[in-house]
């Protein structure tokens, strides 16, 4: 991923950037824009076409989602062997 350097020193992710990083196409990521989805923070820069995301906001945003989970045991049936029943 490309990361945009600016006179802060501050990074930040464009949008191709964001949208590998969730796993989508671009088109995806500006419907989601348009329609209102949870989306990370980002800066849209009046006059311009294009919006910065910025990184440390980014991988903050992700951290919330984090799912951790217990994984049950798995309880087999007995072996029942498949066809009619030769009662």
């Amino acid at each position: 991923m490309r990361k945009e350097r600016s006179n802060d020193e501050a990074s930040y992710y464009t949008d191709a950037d964001i949208a590998r990083l969730l796993g989508i196409s671009l088109g995806r990521l500006r419907n989601k824009l348009t329609a209102g989805d949870p989306l990370p923070p980002r800066i849209e820069p009046p006059g311009c076409r294009h919006r910065l995301w910025p990184c440390q906001a980014v991988h903050a945003w992700l951290a919330r989602y984090t799912v951790t989970a217990t994984v049950p045991p798995v309880h087999h049936p007995a072996y029942r062997p498949l066809g009619r029943s030769t009662r």
